[in-house]
């Protein structure tokens, strides 16, 4: 997909905003900072090939991405002591409110010790249904044409919900709605800097730590 900036930046040999630079990177993955990050620790799991959104990827790339997943979980975890919730707006295709403006899969991961299920609640539909998922609920969703919601607590199976369009940014609203901070959930007009290189500072120099000084791409 020619026009994606995520695509771009993360071919870019030089040049890339540093929140688009790997905190780590695998054979098809890369985790780097989220843009618009209200607390500390809020980092991304991106393929680095163009896909619409984690339910579109290839069979074959989903070991590789729950094993990073989970050894981001057990980095965030052990740096935050806090619980780590994942979750995803998954669109059904580009332009779509679900996917927040950014068409390109990435799945978030944050300490953050929160029932999120309830609180975004008042941002979706009265009648949504939650149901215990995995890999398979998410490709159906996204063949079936329908966008959906993923949310995975810490220590928990994973729950989706499906729509044609939730709208814009659902979880990002709600866990701003919990932190207080109502008015800054939209990662492009407040896309929280200062945070967003607390985030870089710290889990490089974690990583750096554990690698013995070495880099943590394991391309």
């Amino acid at each position: 997909m020619t026009n994606c900036t995520l695509c771009a930046e993360l071919r870019a040999q030089t040049g890339a905003a540093p929140w688009n630079r790997p905190l780590i990177e695998t054979t098809n993955f890369v985790v780097i900072p989220s843009l618009g990050a209200l607390i500390e620790g809020w980092v991304l799991v991106v393929p680095k090939e163009h896909h619409i959104s984690m339910g579109a990827l290839p069979e074959q790339l989903r070991a590789e991405a729950d094993e990073l997943e989970l050894r981001t979980r057990t980095l965030l975890s052990d740096r935050y002591g806090s619980p780590i919730v994942a979750f995803e707006h998954g669109p059904s295709a580009s332009q779509h409110g679900t996917g927040c403006g950014v068409d390109h899969a990435h799945l978030h991961l944050l300490p953050l010790a929160c029932d999120l299920s309830r609180y975004v609640t008042p941002f979706v539909p009265h009648s949504l249904k939650w149901h215990p998922c995995n890999w398979v609920e998410r490709t159906e969703a996204h063949k079936s044409g329908l966008d959906y919601l993923y949310l995975k607590p810490d220590g928990a199976r994973g729950l989706i919900a499906v729509s044609e369009d939730f709208g814009s940014q659902v979880f990002r609203r709600a866990i701003a709605d919990y932190l207080g901070a109502a008015d800054q959930f939209s990662w492009r007009e407040f896309p929280q800097f200062e945070i967003v290189g607390q985030t870089i500072e710290i889990l490089t120099k974690v990583l750096l730590v554990r690698m013995g000084g070495r880099t943590e791409h394991a391309a």
